[in-house]
This record gives C-alpha cells, sequence and structure tokens, in this order.
C-alpha cells in the first residue's frame, strides 16, 4: 500500500518529465488510364490506393533523451508492387554534451541546397512513391555524433539494407 502511494505521488513528476507528440497523414490515391495499355502487365482504368503514416514521438530526460516511430503503409488496389510497408523511422537518440548516439532505423537526408541530392547516400529512395528522390525509406544503423567549434563528425554503421520495393509499370519500363 505504501508503494502505491508513493507511485500516486510521483505520477506528476514522471508525466512531466516525458513529452509525447502525435501526428501524420492518412491519404487516398486515385490514378485513371484513359487508353488500354500496350503490355499485358500494364493496368487499365482506376486504380486507387490509400496511404497511412502516422508519427509518433517521445522527449525524456529533459531532452536528452528522444524516441520516434513512423510506421509506413501504401495498399493499392491493382499492383500488388506498389503495396509496401516500411518502418521509416523507430529509433533512440541520446544527448550528452557535445556527443549524440542513435541506434534503430532512421532516415538521414544531405544536400539539401542541390536539386538531384547527389550525395544523399545513406536512404534508398522509395521508387513506389514518387520518383522525385524526396522519400526515402528508412535505413536500420548505429550513428555516433560530435559537434564541435571546427564541425561536426557523424559516424555510422550500418549492419544491413531492406530490399526495394519497385511499381511494375517501372519494372516493365526496365525490360523495354
Amino acid at each position: 500500500m505504501r508503494c502505491l502511494l508513493y507511485l500516486l505521488a510521483l505520477t506528476p513528476i514522471i508525466a512531466n518529465a516525458i513529452e509525447f507528440s502525435q501526428s501524420g497523414f492518412v491519404g487516398a490515391e486515385t490514378r485513371g488510364f484513359a487508353e488500354d495499355g500496350q503490355f499485358p502487365d500494364q493496368f487499365d482504368g482506376l486504380q486507387t490506393a490509400l496511404i497511412l503514416q502516422p508519427e509518433f514521438t517521445w522527449v525524456a530526460g529533459g531532452g536528452d533523451d528522444q524516441y520516434s516511430f513512423i510506421p509506413f503503409g501504401h495498399l493499392d488496389s491493382q499492383d500488388s508492387r506498389r503495396t509496401h510497408a516500411d518502418i521509416r523511422e523507430a529509433y533512440w537518440r541520446h544527448v550528452s554534451g557535445p556527443w549524440e548516439f542513435l541506434v534503430g532505423v532512421n532516415r538521414v537526408f544531405w544536400g539539401v541546397a542541390e536539386s538531384r541530392h547527389l550525395v544523399d547516400i545513406i536512404n534508398q529512395t522509395d521508387l513506389v512513391e514518387d520518383i522525385d528522390g524526396e522519400d526515402k525509406l528508412g535505413q536500420p544503423m548505429f550513428k555516433l555524433s560530435s559537434q564541435r567549434d571546427w564541425g561536426t563528425l557523424d559516424l555510422y554503421l550500418m549492419p544491413w539494407f531492406g530490399s526495394r520495393p519497385i511499381p511494375a509499370n517501372m519494372a516493365v519500363c526496365a525490360f523495354l
């Protein structure tokens, strides 16, 4: 009983120590094909899809620890190659002074000033969502960073990568 009273007394302190936020989006997509396909594997008529990406973030320890979870799903009515799921982010990041440690799945964006993102080499491009190179798949990694007066040092260890889904219409084009 005494432990329960202590826990109840500490509940406001624990609740204030963790910040939680959630956001995300749900989308619907329809593509129409006015003419019959030239090849047997091409679709005719309407093709619909449902897209879901919730985002959850927890910040604890006065901002020293951050947890992020962003799953992604795309369900297509006709193209099984466009139907896919991915973990865009699922990581724990800890900051201690000038050092930052991250373990989990994350997306890293480089080359913001460039139109083609030539040096954006950490994550694979999600060709199912868009061919412009802006949508990235999550990458399992360990990251150690340090910010100093002379610049930032980022070290990555990426133990493996997943296979990149390719939609059927791109697969047909690849063989022509």
